[in-house]
């Protein structure tokens, strides 16, 4: 009994360390956050939504429908210092002296955006981004509104007050996101998943042909000199700027 006590104690401490339980939690987390902290009758909360898009399907961890709008919620458990900026594509986690890249969370919604607008046949103006860092994140460089914690989150939801939808047309938006989010399988997370593949083995085919920014991996772009004796002429540099000086 010890023995296979021993070896549930393991299992359970690796499972506990997995990106794909720190996601689940942090998703649960937030939506139980909703739920307390939210008035139910005005702000409907649609979990996991995965839809079918033009180069494959694109997941929505949250979201609230109200009359508000449409806020779209991407979840983010991280600890440690966050840098990065609204228009960087990439941002940097840096726990003791160790810093890793990820893709900037705006950016990622931004696609889940365009989904839903396109799917729910909305205007822009009809939906929010908000990207929410659940974990023991601390933000080192100064970041947009709708980029906080869940007390923030809560509080950026709650100051959208001009009134966009009525309650019947809230309702027919939920209902209507309901039948067209794929069903929760086995089939439609591996689908997935391999599409998720497929982008991340583009972004490491640009960064080996030298699309990206060797030194930070942020996409290079044509720049034009504006002082010194190549004024005017053409040059490629890291978008990062200047954060990064990269030139080719």
């Amino acid at each position: 009994m010890i023995h296979w006590l021993l070896i549930l104690l393991v299992l359970c401490s690796f499972l506990l360390r997995t990106a794909w339980f720190k996601g689940w939690f942090g998703e649960l987390l937030l939506s139980l956050s909703f739920k307390l902290f939210l008035d139910g009758k005005l702000y409907k909360l649609v979990n996991d939504v995965t839809l079918a898009c033009e180069d494959g399907t694109t997941q929505v961890d949250h979201v609230l429908v109200s009359p508000f709008g449409v806020f779209v919620v991407e979840t983010k458990n991280m600890k440690g210092w966050i840098f990065g900026s609204e228009h960087q594509k990439q941002w940097t986690q840096q726990i003791y002296r160790h810093r890793s890249k990820f893709q900037n969370p705006l950016y990622q919604n931004y696609k889940h955006l365009k989904a839903l607008e396109f799917s729910l046949d909305l205007k822009p103006t009809d939906l929010f981004s908000v990207v929410c860092f659940v974990g023991d994140a601390t933000f080192k460089t100064t970041l947009p509104a709708n980029v906080t914690h869940i007390r923030g989150c809560l509080g950026y939801i709650r100051s959208k007050q001009e009134s966009k939808f009525s309650n019947s047309e809230v309702a027919a938006l939920v209902a209507k996101l309901e039948e067209l989010k794929l069903k929760r399988s086995f089939q439609t997370s591996r689908s997935h998943k391999t599409h998720v593949r497929k982008l991340v083995a583009e972004k490491s085919r640009k960064k080996q042909s030298g699309e990206l920014c060797p030194k930070c991996g942020a996409e290079l772009v044509e720049r034009l000199a504006k002082r010194g004796k190549n004024a005017g002429n053409a040059f490629i540099g890291c978008s990062a700027y200047p954060r990064c000086k990269f030139t080719q």
